[in-house]
């Protein structure tokens, strides 16, 4: 199933290797600003996001163990 959620521009996956374990990564690429502190970080798209992100995770749990969220936004505060 393909994730689908409002201000993702690119989804791709990844897997990161560590001494004791592997992960699944999938990366979320967002327009969103991550930053709280930014003054246009909207909460309300942010937690929409996250919320779509779980939901897809608890449903894909054997495909991925881990998503990251990246802005694709320039800026700091």
């Amino acid at each position: 199933m393909a994730f689908k959620s409002p201000h993702v521009s690119l989804v791709s996956f990844s897997v990161e290797i560590g001494a004791a374990d592997t992960t699944n990564v999938m990366q979320i690429e967002t327009d969103l600003h991550l930053n709280t502190r930014h003054p246009s970080y909207d909460a309300a798209a942010v937690e929409r996001l996250v919320r779509d992100a779980q939901a897809y995770l608890a449903g894909n749990a054997g495909q991925v163990t881990r998503i990251r969220l990246v802005s694709t936004r320039g800026g700091q505060t």
